[in-house]
């Protein structure tokens, strides 16, 4: 072959050097754009994080401002929230970001930033101006009581303007639930859930304000008197909505006026031959006929509506009466309630004469006063004395109004307040609100599974006993996904504190049961998009589980006997209908006890044996 001419050689090797040339700078090019991509998306996200950090504190500060009525703190912190929200949603919105959220690794961080800017936008852009507007003429000191009454004026008149503050919010909460952590840094994955569970927390408010701006002036007689019927329950002897109702309160609401008018022990209503209004067939089955036969068991099924409306047609066979709605709350609703009022006298120039506050009202009424009076007329009438006491001085407004606010917020967290109306429309709103009692109902993204637990030791026993939930999903390769609520009981007494209770406590023997053990009936209901799978009884301790199917809802129900000092465990399986899933979460019956809601862990091995 010929060889190569020298210059010939010079061309092709200079030829290779600039190619080798080109593709250096052109690799040197990318590399530059990718770092300048890589920089302006880093410090766009550091600024938009640093702008959302900054904005939750001034959200909570705009809460605050109009519920006190400080009208130019309210108009600053929602100047300053705007203007940060505006500015971490131009961070996270432009063209190069949204190139880039869509690189592996990268883009989960990126989407996760972008997305809660925009639910801080969403709420800043089309809710802040009704919140503005409401500074000053919406405060805590609209619910204070003067001349005797609520002015439901100011209230009714907020109502549009917090109606459009809680559609954005919601809408704004909406966008931020939609918005993953998968793969996202684990700071950047902190501060974007510390947002999510204050916008979360936010709505709340901004949902029961809405709320309470709708109902509350047609429910305190704005256009004509109302009559309630206000169950006082009693969580020494369970039931599923809290306890029996021991003391039946009748109140009328005109024009913001609250006035109480009799008072009856709810021992006093019944045996009634029968029901007094026809059962639903699952709540037979579950509870039985005496659901409607006593006064005292109406709360066993944690349908208060159903609770409500055979409590209503009790009082009006006895005296000829409808009400308009029923109410209920416990001894531990009263503790909060007196610690925005202060303590209250009972008795005042009797023998009696008990002093109460937020200290020891639970204690008094559903412990010293069964070692105080040996015959339960005498227990219900010291019952039914302070049940009074507190209501006269709730309806005269001596209190605090931002302190009732919150009280009244903490009863309704832990569910020791249910709400129900004879309009249907109230009803409506009521629906999908904790007030409106059991079934749980699930949230969006979530199944909320029911644990209502019934004394059957025909006694106050219920004081002593601990509860503890453990809430856990495993994912099973032979099943799928599973939902376990496992529910452990303790009796906290001992058998030498248990020998020494009068027998209207420990129930004297009756029943069958033991002095010193409780018996206890547990009903479960499942999620709509959920089926009872098993049940596991880790030391026999438990009864057969009996099902029954109450509307869309699996019902599981067992009753266990709990010695002094033994504790029981069931694990409920439960397996989600195809296509159904969400965070597991769990109501329980509202007890004196504080109730323990945890994370557990289990195996596969443990919830299909």
């Amino acid at each position: 072959m010929e060889r190569m001419s020298s210059a010939a050689a010079d061309r092709l090797t200079r030829r290779g050097r600039g190619r080798r040339s080109w593709i250096a700078w052109l690799i040197a090019a990318v590399l530059l754009v990718i770092i300048a991509v890589a920089a302006w998306v880093g410090v766009r996200g550091m600024l938009a994080a640093n702008e959302l950090r900054q904005a939750l504190p001034v959200a909570s500060r705009v809460q605050s401002s109009v519920m006190s009525g400080d009208t130019t703190g309210a108009a600053s912190a929602i100047t300053q929230l705007r203007s940060h929200a505006d500015k971490a949603h131009s961070l996270t919105s432009d063209p190069v970001w949204n190139l880039v959220a869509h690189v592996p690794g990268i883009g989960p961080n990126l989407t996760a930033l972008g997305g809660v800017s925009a639910s801080a936008a969403s709420i800043t852009d089309h809710g802040l101006s009704s919140i503005a507007g409401l500074a000053g003429k919406l405060s805590a000191d609209t619910f204070k009581v003067k001349g005797g009454a609520i002015d439901v004026a100011p209230l009714a008149s907020a109502a549009p303007a917090l109606a459009k503050a809680d559609a954005a919010m919601q809408s704004g909460e909406r966008l931020s639930r939609g918005v993953s952590t998968a793969g996202v840094i684990g700071p950047l994955a902190s501060a974007v859930n510390d947002y999510k569970s204050k916008i979360t927390e936010i709505s709340t408010f901004t949902d029961a304000a809405s709320r309470a701006a709708t109902l509350l002036p047609g429910m305190l007689g704005d256009s004509g008197p109302r009559t309630y019927l206000v169950l006082v329950l009693n969580n020494a002897e369970l039931r599923s909505s809290g306890g029996i109702p021991g003391s039946v309160v009748h109140v009328t609401a005109d024009h913001g006026k609250i006035t109480f008018d009799d008072q009856y022990s709810g021992s006093s209503f019944g045996p009634y031959n029968a029901p007094v209004t026809k059962l639903a067939d699952p709540t037979n089955q579950l509870f039985g006929e005496i659901t409607g036969e006593y006064m005292q068991d109406v709360t066993l099924t944690p349908r208060f509506d159903q609770s409500a409306q055979l409590a209503a047609a009790m009082w009006k066979q006895r005296f000829g009466q409808s009400v308009s709605g029923v109410i209920s709350l416990d001894p531990v609703a009263l503790k909060y309630i007196l610690a925005a009022t202060g303590p209250v006298t009972v008795g005042a120039g009797t023998p009696e004469q008990t002093e109460l506050s937020s200290n020891n009202v639970v204690k008094a009424l559903l412990s010293d006063v069964y070692a105080r009076f040996s015959a339960p007329a005498q227990q219900d009438a010291f019952f039914d004395a302070a049940s009074a006491t507190i209501f006269t001085k709730l309806a005269r407004g001596d209190f605090s109004p931002s302190a009732m606010l919150s009280a009244f917020a903490r009863i309704g967290d832990e569910r020791r307040l249910n709400v129900w109306s004879a309009d249907a429309k109230e009803r409506a709103e009521l629906a999908d609100t904790t007030l409106s009692g059991g079934p749980a109902k699930s949230a969006p993204g979530e199944q909320r599974f029911g644990v209502y637990l019934a004394d059957g030791t025909g006694s106050k026993m219920d004081y002593y006993l601990h509860t503890k939930v453990e809430l856990g999903q495993p994912v099973c390769s032979k099943v799928g996904p599973l939902y376990v609520v496992q529910v452990t009981l303790t009796n906290g007494i001992t058998a030498a504190q248990a020998a020494k209770l009068p027998a209207y406590v420990s129930g004297g023997g009756e029943f069958g049961v033991a002095v010193g053990t409780i018996r206890t009936q547990v009903t479960a209901y499942g999620t709509p998009d959920t089926e009872f799978g098993s049940a596991l009884d880790s030391d026999g301790s438990a009864e057969p589980v009996k099902f029954v199917k109450d509307g869309d809802r699996s019902a599981a129900q067992y009753v266990v006997d709990l010695k002094p000092g033994q504790s029981s465990t069931v694990r409920l399986v439960y397996n989600p209908k195809k296509g159904k899933s969400g965070r597991i979460a769990a109501d329980v019956t509202p007890q004196v006890n504080r109730v323990s809601i945890s994370k557990g862990t289990f195996t596969c091995g443990q919830v299909l044996k």
